[in-house]
């Protein structure tokens, strides 16, 4: 209960996006985050152009700034929306207003209990939200207590075997840190090798004293380094490890996406559209899930 709540309060006081577009009330602020979203993240529309919305019902869980969950509604879908805060859920709302946006319900929630019923609805999509709960298994279990028979899971997860893990997180801002410690000079030189700002550096630094070198095992350094310094949890899956997160599914499948050429130290400038396409679909940081929830079949025997 005190880490669902110290994750609640981080992403109250930080919603998805928001170190990238600064919050202001208005049409502008949507427009200006959904710009920076799908130039960083197009896959999404394309992915999302894949899927039948149309007149099925959808819930959404973790809401950010509701860029997706406007896309989906555009699409056709009958939309329902929980998230953990109740800064997501009143951005939420304004945006379906100002937007004249139809939904059935947005609410806060968590996702641990979804507040629906068994078989409720056809779609459940959540996009790199659940990897921030350590108690994921718990919530893949209410997403499939709520689909119907034959619904839908859509799920982003972060992935293990990208390039963002091994060599951003793993070598580049681990060794960044720690040449930091011998020259603490190099603020603007480590923050331009590890892709992190200065306030994010100083951030780490902060966590460095409170818990020594064990901050740097990636158990710990892991979290730390996937949405800010602040960040309470996150974990990482691979193909494997969420085909048995997801056992209780049928029909899994998997799409892997985003090379963030943030991290790519300049290479991203002599590399061709299609080598990074090729690594961001074999070492991309996003690793999206489908899954079906198992149809349930009557069997009625011969009364002859």
């Amino acid at each position: 209960m005190k880490m669902d709540n110290e994750i609640e309060g981080f992403w109250n006081q930080n919603p998805v996006g928001s170190n990238f577009v600064e919050y202001q009330s208005g049409k502008a602020f949507y427009e200006d985050y959904d710009r920076f979203r799908y130039r960083t993240e197009g896959h999404i529309l394309d992915e999302l152009d894949q899927i039948d919305f149309s007149d099925k019902s959808v819930l959404e869980i973790g809401l950010g700034q509701g860029a997706d969950s406007m896309q989906i509604i555009k699409r056709g879908a009958i939309y329902y929306g929980i998230d953990l805060t109740e800064e997501s859920v009143k951005r939420l709302k304004e945006r379906f207003a100002l937007y004249e946006l139809p939904y059935k319900e947005v609410r806060k929630a968590n996702a641990q209990t979804i507040p629906y019923g068994d078989n409720f609805f056809d779609i459940v999509y959540s996009h790199g939200v659940i990897h921030h709960s350590p108690e994921i298994k718990k919530i893949v279990s209410e997403i499939h207590r709520v689909l119907k028979p034959g619904g839908k899971a859509i799920i982003m997860l972060y992935h293990k075997n990208s390039f963002n893990y091994y060599i951003s997180i793993g070598l580049l801002r681990r060794t960044g840190l720690i040449l930091l410690l011998i020259f603490p000079f190099l603020v603007k030189l480590v923050s331009k090798l590890t892709s992190e700002s200065v306030e994010r550096i100083n951030g780490h630094r902060k966590n460095f004293k409170s818990l020594g070198w064990k901050y740097f095992t990636m158990k710990e350094f892991l979290h730390k380094s996937t949405d800010g310094p602040d960040n309470i949890y996150s974990s990482v899956w691979n193909s494997n490890t969420s085909s048995k997160l997801f056992k209780e599914f049928d029909n899994i499948k998997f799409k892997i996406h985003f090379l963030n050429e943030r991290h790519l130290l300049g290479v991203q400038k002599i590399l061709s559209n299609g080598m990074k396409n090729k690594l961001a679909r074999m070492y991309g940081w996003h690793l999206w899930i489908f899954a079906e929830k198992k149809l349930k079949f009557e069997f009625i025997g011969d009364s002859g």
